[in-house]
């Protein structure tokens, strides 16, 4: 992120009352807390995040990076922070390199909120840089909706109904005459069924488009079915993803 971009990074998130991010951190990385981990963590600000992680992880090696410079120090060794881009790959090749080559055990991204800097983070290091079985974390998606955003648009709910065309075939095929026409039943079916609504409205600005693109490789298995998508088939690279109110888990898939 560009030094003219921080206004957006400085909006309150109000992270203090979303309380989930705390039980899914204790659910997902409480069980590895005693562990050697390799821990990346973008988006520090002041440094807060580091000393909890420092504190919480106590046998980590903690790597923070930020556009900024940390403010605060820390005693243990064991935490290290840099300065660049979260959208500069060559810059998180070289934090990398020097401090996990094998690959981070943790990344947890709490950078820009904007989705084409998060896109290109997390698909770099996701493939790169994070460890079969390694956990990747998204913070704060729901800035897709905020339009204090650069790629943020308020939604536009619309009802939940059948589209008139839906409503009009239902009650055709409904009709007592068609039950004693048979002839007419079949083709009124076919028209039901294809001719269901194909397409909702949805809302794929900024963060909240990045996660829908996510949720595409957890069901890449079927959009590349070699009888109804696009081969050639193969599985995806998420074990699992999980979603919850700004904040995405995924799980890397072990090797096959």
């Amino acid at each position: 992120m560009t030094q003219a971009e921080t206004n957006v990074h400085d909006v309150d998130l109000g992270k203090a009352s979303l309380a989930h991010y705390f039980r899914n951190y204790e659910e997902f990385l409480g069980p590895l807390r005693a562990l050697p981990l390799d821990f990346l963590e973008l988006g520090v600000a002041e440094g807060g995040s580091l000393r909890h992680w420092e504190s919480w992880l106590p046998q980590a090696q903690i790597t923070g990076i930020d556009i900024k410079p940390c403010p605060i120090s820390f005693a243990s060794g064991r935490v290290k922070t840099y300065i660049g881009e979260q959208q500069d790959k060559a810059f998180l090749d070289r934090v990398a390199a020097e401090r996990a080559p094998q690959g981070f055990d943790v990344i947890i991204d709490d950078a820009s909120h904007v989705g084409q800097l998060t896109r290109i983070s997390f698909w770099h290091l996701f493939e790169h840089h994070l460890k079969p079985g390694g956990l990747y974390v998204i913070e704060d998606w729901g800035t897709g909706y905020w339009t204090q955003y650069p790629d943020g648009r308020k939604l536009r709910q619309r009802p939940v109904d059948f589209g008139w065309h839906e409503k009009a075939l239902t009650r055709l095929h409904g009709m007592a005459f068609l039950h004693r026409a048979g002839f007419l039943r079949k083709p009124i079916g076919w028209l039901r069924w294809n001719m269901v609504r194909s397409r909702h409205r949805s809302h794929d600005y900024g963060m909240v488009g990045f996660v829908k693109e996510l949720v595409d490789e957890c069901g890449i298995e079927d959009a590349t079915h070699p009888g109804f998508g696009l081969g050639p088939q193969r599985v995806s690279r998420f074990e699992w993803m999980r979603i919850s109110l700004g904040q995405v888990i995924i799980r890397k898939a072990r090797l096959r």
